[in-house]
């Protein structure tokens, strides 16, 4: 099991990116700044990454783009490579782009990061992703039908973050968070960019 948790945390058994090029091919749930509560929820398809954030909206931007904004911070992240669906559009991800800018800039509506990545997964594989109101239980459903196939993780030095890292691997353990926190800090990067 690569996901696992528990009341108040949940669990990834990841590996180390080597390379941003890994994450050219296939499709993986992106969850970064894993040391923030809560942390920020995209996806990245064949390459091309998806993102609602209080900034901006991005719906097929290339990965390297992102990865070159989190390593001048070195933001510690997490990618969850989610198994092949036939019923995914690979050639550029035109649902994706469609779910993505459907919704606004965060702070525009009662919507967070999560709900166009739950969009979806409820629309590619079933709908009872649309339940999913925290990344946790998304992965957690995720988890029971066996679509995780693996986690990488770069940017992971941070002790509190988990267990030391053995060889190339290593288990994350994240704290569960709330609705509220989902809106505080919404509120707080609106403060900010406003």
């Amino acid at each position: 099991m690569i996901f696992t948790e528990n009341d108040k945390e949940y669990f990834l058994e990841t590996s180390r990116l080597v390379s941003p090029e890994e994450l050219q091919q296939g499709l993986f749930t992106v969850i970064a700044g894993v040391d923030k509560i809560p942390p920020h929820i995209a996806l990245i398809n064949e390459g091309m990454y998806y993102s609602v954030s209080a900034k901006k909206v991005e719906a097929g931007v290339p990965v390297v783009n992102f990865f070159k904004a989190i390593s001048r911070k070195t933001i510690p992240a997490l990618f969850i490579e989610i198994k092949r669906h036939t019923g995914l559009v690979s050639e550029g991800g035109a649902g994706i782009t469609v779910i993505f800018n459907s919704y606004p800039v965060l702070g525009n509506g009662p919507h967070s990061c999560l709900w166009p990545v739950r969009d979806f997964f409820a629309e590619t594989f079933s709908k009872k992703y649309s339940k999913a109101s925290f990344v946790f239980e998304l992965l957690a459903i995720a988890e029971k039908d066996g679509l995780i196939a693996g986690c990488k993780s770069v940017f992971m030095d941070t002790p509190s973050l988990g267990s030391p890292q053995v060889g190339n691997h290593s288990r994350v353990v994240l704290s569960k968070y709330t609705q509220r926190q989902i809106r505080e800090k919404i509120n707080s990067l609106l403060a900010r960019t406003g």
